[in-house]
């Protein structure tokens, strides 16, 4: 019996899709994102070598990979059917690099929506690697992680150790803090990936993270009775509709409120157009910075939701009545910046290396050159920022706090200390007392097991922990304000590197859980909490 030829794609979700599609005669296997990438703690890229960068196995992958590996090595033919866009296309060959495929064999398969003639035309009409395309977003890539690198190793004298600020984010935080606009702004009619975002907050209330979420959704397969399909084509420069379009009512009893929400929205959208017309009051919202970066002509699509997010995780800004707020910490990060940096992180030269960047994907400009000539710019203002401070300038750590709380077995203050796995709590009234203790905030949240609060732990990196006071539920992800529709748990979001995120119901014995991808990501995350 002749070996099954292997298609390899990034989520759990579209490989779901494409076995219903394509039946028995292959074999998909998920990779669950990105097998490899550069080390957080340090640079990993060789600036005198032609950037050279050192990958390495992302942790909790190392299983996936070994089971790769085997399956690769069985199958009759590969396939990489990774999203038809620049990430894809490097994932694609960092998939070929790893299980020895040859990058220049017809392994690629591209297609923009998830049908069964489509995903089976698209792999007739396989591919090799599109190495320009590759390039061009490992060059991004590449500026973007010496950029917050250096910017990180400035901070930890300027500021304090642990923080960090990328091109666009450094952009982003800058407009939260300018004075925001008011009146009555047009968009193009254009159905594109941003103007989505634009209407969909405007008219449904849902964030830029919410909409992509949902948009991939609708792009991997939707389950009806025995089949999975798309409903809209990869949400790229336009949206549109699959070839096989189904009207919302046609399929509402598939899709969750949210699901149908933004589906009505696209269909109407692109049947019978949508006001174009945006209203802000000068209140710094999503809406009112999305706005901004497009009058600022920044392609914002891809990062708004992940820029806000991190934004927020990391303290430079806050929510206040619904509308963002630069923070105390985000204040010191924008006067670190300002005078050194202005123009490696303006909204012209960010355009200028996007455009640059675009030249790489058609074969018109040099990976290496264009990385160059954005680093010589950085580097010498790095350079001038480094130079101003003193000779004797050490790395700061982050401030001792003193709390309210008091010592139990001493009975002095405890103060608030970051250490090597995070937060934690200590008594002031050290060498004398020795108490220490994790430091946890309440919160409002309660355990879908049991009921009782949730508390949070933040570790270092600020990536918080929510455990139950009461029993041993434990959990990585953020719990959202709005509880479960169907049975009125706590409902969770898990965020993954450079994909959409994934809402979740928190209660494992809901209905909304059968299925749902989300249960093998959890049962390793369990994995890891309990190691």
């Amino acid at each position: 019996m002749a070996a099954k030829s292997l298609i390899l794609v990034e989520s759990a979700n579209k490989a779901k899709t494409l076995k219903k599609l394509l039946g028995s005669s292959y074999l998909v296997l998920s990779t669950e994102g990105f097998l490899k990438a550069m080390p957080k703690s340090r640079l990993a890229i060789d600036e005198e070598n032609n950037y050279a960068a050192d990958y390495k196995i992302i942790r909790g992958q190392g299983s996936t990979m070994k089971m790769l590996k085997k399956a690769t090595l069985d199958a009759g033919r590969i396939y990489i059917a990774s999203n038809p866009n620049g990430e894809g296309e490097f994932f694609a060959n960092q998939c070929c690099e790893i299980f020895g495929i040859n990058e220049e064999s017809r392994c690629r398969v591209v297609f923009d929506e998830l049908t069964k003639n489509t995903v089976k035309t698209a792999i007739q009409n396989a591919r090799p690697i599109d190495m320009n395309l590759a390039d061009a977003y490992q060059a991004k890539q590449l500026v973007d992680k010496i950029a917050s690198h250096k910017i990180g190793e400035y901070f930890s004298y300027k500021i304090w150790r642990g923080n960090k600020v990328g091109r666009f984010r450094a952009m982003l935080l800058k407009l939260v803090a300018q004075t925001q606009p008011a009146g009555t702004f047009e968009i193009d009619k254009n159905l594109t990936a941003k103007n989505l975002q634009i209407i969909a907050a405007r008219d449904l209330n849902f964030s830029a993270a919410r909409t992509r979420f949902i948009a991939s959704q609708l792009y991997e397969g939707i389950t009806f009775d025995k089949t999975c399909a798309s409903l809209i084509k990869f949400p790229a420069d336009q949206i549109k509709l699959t070839d096989e379009i189904c009207p919302p009512e046609n399929v509402k009893d598939f899709l969750n409120d949210n699901q149908f929400k933004l589906y009505q929205l696209i269909y109407s959208a692109i049947n019978d157009g949508f006001s174009n017309k945006i209203e802000l009051d000068g209140t710094c919202t999503n809406l009112s910075l999305m706005i901004a970066l497009d009058k600022l002509k920044v392609d914002w699509a891809e990062y708004f939701a992940g820029g806000i997010s991190s934004l927020l995780k990391r303290g430079y800004i806050t929510v206040e009545n619904s509308a963002y707020k630069v923070t105390e910490l985000g204040e010191k990060v924008l006067a670190a910046l300002d005078g050194f940096f202005d123009e490696n992180f303006s909204a012209a030269t960010y355009n200028n290396f996007n455009a640059q960047v675009e030249k790489i994907a058609e074969g018109k400009a040099d990976k290496i050159s264009v990385i160059q000539s954005y680093c010589k710019q950085f580097n010498k203002n790095f350079e001038k920022a480094m130079a101003t401070l003193p000779p004797d300038a050490k790395i700061q750590e982050v401030p001792v706090i003193e709390t309210d709380e008091i010592c139990e077995k001493c009975g002095h203050k405890m103060l608030l200390r970051h250490g090597r796995y995070g937060n934690f709590l200590a008594c002031s009234n050290y060498p004398e007392c020795k108490n220490v203790k994790p430091y946890v905030e309440h919160t409002n949240f309660k355990c879908p097991k049991c009921g009782g609060q949730l508390n949070k732990r933040i570790f270092k990196g600020g990536k918080n922990m929510y455990a139950c006071e009461n029993c041993d539920f434990r959990t990585w992800d953020e719990p959202l304000e709005k509880p479960c529709k169907v049975c009125g748990s706590t409902m969770f979001v898990h965020r993954f590197k450079g994909r959409a995120p994934m809402i979740y119901c928190g209660n494992e014995n809901c209905e909304t859980r059968t299925e749902h991808p989300i249960n093998k990501i959890l049962d390793k995350s369990r994995k890891k909490i309990e190691s």
